[in-house]
């Protein structure tokens, strides 16, 4: 009955406004992966509290800075569920990007940049969940391509989504009406850094009375930097002994994983790093060669997008543990080997139970250059 009603929720075609909002596409760089990290919780419960805010306006400084130059690859989602014993899905319900760029102004610094999320004007019922986020890293040597393992040594990380607490479809549709009829819509701003010994982190709630959607974000994002520059909240630390030694957010570990992939490299398959100011494990599980894969998208009416044929890939199976609950997520990667492909993730998949699925395919368009003045950041 839950995969049924999800189906309703998601697949069933409904009549719907569309907008000609197309997506496209960015990079080689191993970091395009499954940042779907607005999918992991936001708190497992109350750490030591911090006094000195100087840290977390330092971090919201850096995170405003956005470098120029930014790679960028764009994706399509697909939303598929599980009847018995087949799968069912519609494509082009949402999407997003991964962008990634080095300061020019100082090459030891890297920026990954995500936003993922279904598209009201698409989607059935005109869900409207996203997530984005910001990893600024400084690394200790001059940034490489692909990067050396274990050497970044700080790094500040702003995540923006649009809050759920539903665990069910009548849950979530409850959610929908009742910031429709309060017009109140409600977001989460999450901010963090990570340094050797210390971690701080500052979680903020914004009610607002644009339901914003993930096309809207330049927009959006201002009012976030506003809501945690004031926000006299809490702040969240991490002890000294926190159990993990990496400097590297969950972005960049991902990234990092990807390149030992790449490399054939596999003792290094597990990585500890810092989410919100508590300490999670990530693990590549596995990783199988894909001689062929075939990829066809349609559009939320049912015409073909595009059909593409992929070539020599890699299948990275991920899965990220909170240390404190256990919780897991698993995430996977078809990565590209070979040509302008190399280290592009093609396609990736979220399966958070046996009966749904998220997957991102890259758009087959040639990866552009965005230009900061593009991003309209402040």
């Amino acid at each position: 009955m839950l995969a049924f009603s999800l189906y309703e929720l998601f697949l069933k075609p409904v009549s719907l406004t569309r907008g000609p909002r197309a997506m496209r596409s960015l990079p080689r760089l191993s970091v395009l992966f499954a940042a779907l990290f607005f999918l992991l919780p936001l708190s497992a419960g109350p750490n030591p509290p911090a006094t000195d805010r100087t840290p977390i306006s330092e971090a919201l400084g850096w995170v405003r800075k956005v470098p120029r130059d930014l790679l960028e690859f764009d994706y399509v989602m697909t939303a598929r569920v599980r009847l018995l014993f087949f799968w069912v899905g519609k494509d082009d319900v949402g999407g997003g990007y991964i962008r990634r760029g080095i300061s020019k102004d100082d090459h030891h610094q890297e920026l990954f940049q995500v936003l993922f999320g279904s598209d009201p004007a698409k989607a059935p019922r005109a869900i409207n969940r996203w997530g984005a986020g910001t990893e600024v890293a400084w690394h200790k040597d001059l940034t490489a391509s692909p990067s050396k393992e274990n050497d970044v040594v700080s790094s500040a990380f702003f995540g923006f989504m649009k809050s759920s607490k539903g665990k069910s479809v009548s849950e979530m549709q409850q959610e929908l009406k009742k910031e429709k009829d309060q017009g109140a819509h409600q977001f989460t701003g999450i901010l963090s850094r990570v340094e050797p010994g210390n971690a701080i982190s500052l979680v903020v709630p914004l009610a607002s009375d644009q339901d914003f959607n993930l096309h809207e974000y330049s927009q959006a994002e201002p009012v976030m930097f506003d809501k945690l520059s004031s926000s006299d909240r809490p702040l969240r630390t991490l002890p000294q002994d926190g159990g993990c030694s990496r400097e590297s957010g969950f972005l960049g570990t991902v990234s990092e994983l990807l390149d030992s992939a790449l490399a054939g490299r596999t003792a290094a398959n597990s990585l500890c790093y810092v989410y919100d100011a508590q300490v999670n494990t990530l693990k590549l599980e596995q990783t199988t060669p894909v001689d062929k894969l075939l990829v066809k998208v349609n559009s939320a009416k049912g015409e073909v997008l595009w059909e593409k044929t992929y070539e020599n890939l890699i299948q990275a199976e991920f899965v990220s543990e909170h240390q404190q609950t256990g919780k897991r997520v698993n995430f996977t990667i078809l990565l590209g080997t070979r040509g302008d492909l190399r280290g592009v993730p093609v396609q990736i998949r979220y399966q958070p139970n046996w009966w749904f699925q998220v997957v991102l395919n890259l758009t087959p368009r040639s990866p552009q250059l965005v230009q900061s003045s593009n991003l309209k950041t402040r």
